[in-house]
């Protein structure tokens, strides 16, 4: 009777823990100190801030984690300019130097879909 008592006290905290979680006031907003700007990308939730960025050639271009997730930036089938980041963690960046005029769809490996252009989390660099 009592490990019954036991197993179903287990069962009852385990389901808070998972009810808690559910409720928690985490965010994935850019509340990581990650403001997009002229030259950077946010990574904000399971998105890119801005999706669309024009920059003029030779331009490097930074992208900052502001969500609470791990994410990536990896060129898109097709791209004449190929690059894949590393697991970028919470509040890391990347850096990619665009040096040819162009369209350069990219996506994260983790929550996007690559193709051409690619889906899900995804974004575009047009460089002049």
């Amino acid at each position: 009777m009592r490990s019954g008592l036991l197993g179903r006290a287990a069962g009852a905290t385990a389901l808070g823990l998972v009810i808690a979680s559910c409720n928690s006031s985490t965010s994935y907003g850019g509340g990581g100190g990650c403001t997009p700007t002229a030259t950077q990308v946010c990574m904000v939730g399971l998105s890119f801030s801005p999706a669309s960025l024009t920059v003029t050639a030779g331009t490097t271009v930074t992208w900052n984690n502001g969500s609470s997730t791990t994410h990536s930036v990896t060129s898109a089938t097709g791209s004449t300019d190929v690059y894949d980041s590393p697991d970028i963690g919470v509040g890391s960046t990347f850096q990619h130097t665009f040096a040819t005029a162009g369209t350069y769809h990219y996506y994260c490996r983790f929550h996007g879909t690559n193709g051409n252009p690619p889906t899900g989390m995804s974004g575009t660099i047009t460089v002049n």
